[in-house]
């Protein structure tokens, strides 16, 4: 990777028409030298770096290599798939095809198509809008692992067979418009709106409204890789070996399928930028201002707008987009205040944004102070009265792994003089807050407010952080749901450490024992191993759950053993042999399977069948 320095930097010199904003020529080796150095400490093959301002392109090629097969660096013109990237041109094309039509962003979108297979039962007052879809605030789940993937089209299906492949995500989980909740799913019905609207395939409409008029003269929505144009290859990385990934068809386009390369990538952060010619800078904050959940009703400003994020890094406001697909990674960001646009992917799977905070800490400083002014307030009595306590979250993004949140995470709020400190489930402090007044609070290093403090529609407090939405329960009852849970998993496996060699010593008594106690536990233990060994397989598989492979038939089988074992353990409970130290051992072990069986069936994994889920 180190022979390709001279290229890269070649490349810059060409590419950049203008004086270096960020430094000379020797400082962008530096920058160019330190990305290659953490490429090399990473294992990452390859990556597409566009780096502007708002009237020059400041670096806009390839580091490493697209492929490593056949030793092929990386140029400005390679493809790089962009994964959730994507979500912000289909927005921008979602809002293009309304502007032609009698439908504007507020529209419910039953309005638009009125047999959408989705439920909403609050919508008589709170109906789905396609704001709700753009804005990820509908309450529709995360994709389910039968749908992610599409193995059965050749060629790009009409986008409604998508949504009804996700008819089991399309469900509100609480009243739309109120919290924040990513869905890719979101974006399937948005594209699906797309062609309703625009009479076309959402690709072309895409390519043709958005992509071509910004300059992206190679990018797309690909739904299988095209031989005609330059991609590179994806990669996963394991322990030191990287393995080439095969071009992964998804069963959701719209969300993630765009290709994008250095030099498309370079205009597209023009346009962010200036707003270029077909969007004015009103329309861009629009796009990056969130409205529709209950912080953005009470002022909030900060959080997820139309296929755009916010985030605060090196003293300014930065928005944008990240995303993740079979072999790359990528990532976009850029601050009008700073004049600064940056994007980067990978071939890899992993994470882009280290590579963005690399690039952002060298232009403009690793301790920039925040830019606007930032004044603490006294927080009121009032306040503190109201909202102290332990807040839980409840917008999972996947409902289905909604549990962890139940288990470990919450936040506990103590207040201070003019801060608010946050603590974890377990007392540890975790973040400090500044109040800004109006019920709003600073995060460190960042200008403006990011958090809040609110009331739900019925009446209870909230915390809105970081786009999550908390609502105020009970520490006591989760702490003590935390120390049940592990205690009893604790319990189960200590047992099924003692049974086994307790069996094999048996065998050779002259007087054996009944076995059945001992056995009904460990009998438990292994279903409940076998259970999670059958999850994590179905996980690292999920192009063949829909196809029914043996590890969600585990799942399937081991959760009703497991709810079998434990009751017949509990039955065993009543039969015991006399001595009280193994009486008392067996009944809380038995206690234990049961608290372990009433969470997961809680959770929805008793009985659950991976390959229609």
């Amino acid at each position: 990777m180190r022979a390709l320095t001279c290229t890269v930097l070649l490349t810059l010199l060409t590419a950049v028409q203008a004086p270096y904003c960020f430094g000379q020529e020797d400082d962008v080796a530096v920058l160019i030298a330190s990305l290659e150095e953490y490429m090399q400490t990473q294992r990452i093959p390859g990556a597409m770096v566009s780096i502007v301002r708002a009237d020059t392109v400041l670096f806009m090629g390839g580091i490493g290599y697209a492929s490593i097969e056949r030793n092929e660096p990386v140029s400005a013109e390679h493809l790089f798939r962009q994964g959730s990237v994507s979500k912000s041109f289909t927005a921008f094309a979602l809002l293009s095809v309304l502007r032609d039509t009698e439908y504007s962003l507020d529209t419910p979108i039953r309005d638009i198509n009125p047999s959408l297979p989705f439920a909403n039962r609050w919508a008589s007052e709170h109906p789905v809008r396609v704001v709700h879809l753009l804005e990820h605030t509908s309450g529709f789940d995360d994709f389910h692992l039968h749908a992610i993937y599409n193995t059965t089209d050749s060629t790009l299906p009409p986008i409604a067979n998508m949504v009804h492949d996700h008819r089991p995500s399309l469900t509100s989980r609480w009243q739309p418009g109120t919290r924040k909740s990513y869905s890719n799913p979101n974006y399937v019905v948005a594209g699906h709106l797309i062609e309703v609207l625009a009479g076309s395939p959402y690709d072309a409409y895409i390519s043709e409204r958005i992509l071509r008029p910004m300059g992206m003269a190679s990018s797309g929505f690909y739904f299988k890789q095209p031989d005609a144009l330059p991609f590179a290859t994806g990669y996963q990385r394991r322990g030191a070996t990287l393995t080439p990934l095969p071009f992964a068809t998804i069963n959701g386009g719209p969300a993630g399928d765009l290709a994008a390369n250095a030099t498309d990538m370079a205009a597209f952060l023009q346009v962010m930028l200036t707003g270029g010619d077909r969007f004015s800078l009103a329309e861009l904050e629009r796009i990056e201002t969130p409205q529709t959940t209950l912080a953005a009703k009470a002022g909030l400003t900060y959080g997820y707008g139309l296929g755009n994020f916010a985030v605060w890094r090196n003293g300014h406001l930065f928005h944008g987009h990240d995303g993740g697909i079979d072999g790359f990674s990528a990532r976009y960001a850029y601050s009008r205040a700073a004049d600064l646009g940056v994007a980067v992917a990978i071939n890899r799977n992993g994470n882009a944004t280290a590579m963005v905070r690399l690039i952002l800490d060298h232009v403009l400083g690793e301790d920039a102070a925040p830019s606007g002014e930032r004044i603490a307030h006294p927080i009121p009595d009032s306040i503190r009265a109201a909202y102290a306590g332990f807040y839980e979250f409840r917008s999972p993004r996947n409902e289905l792994l909604g549990f962890s949140d139940r288990m470990l995470a919450g936040l506990t709020l103590d207040f201070d003089t003019d801060t608010l400190i946050t603590r974890t489930l377990l007392g540890k402090a975790k973040d400090t807050l500044y109040y800004a007044g109006q019920h709003r609070f600073y995060r460190t290093g960042e200008g403006s407010p990011t958090a809040a403090l609110l009331t739900s529609d019925s009446g209870n407090p909230v915390f809105w952080i970081n786009d999550s939405y908390t609502e105020r329960g009970s520490r006591l009852v989760r702490v003590t749901l935390f120390f049940a849970v592990l205690c009893s998993f604790l319990l189960v496996a200590v047992f099924c450490l003692y049974a086994v060699p307790w069996l094999l010593l048996n065998l050779f008594k002259a007087e054996r024992r009944s076995p059945a106690n001992h056995l009904a536990v460990l009998g438990f233990g292994v279903c409940l191993a076998l259970f999670f060994t059958g999850l994590g397989l179905s996980f690292s598989q999920i192009p063949a759950v829909k196809s029914m492979p043996f590890s969600t038939l585990l799942v399937y089988g081991s959760s009703y053993l497991l709810a079998a074992t434990c009751a017949y353990a509990l039955y065993r409970g009543t039969k015991l042999p006399p001595g009280i130290g193994f009486r008392i051992f067996f009944m809380l072990t038995s206690v234990g399977s049961l608290i372990i069986t009433i969470y997961l069936w809680d959770a929805g994994f008793i009985g659950l069948k991976l390959w229609s889920y």
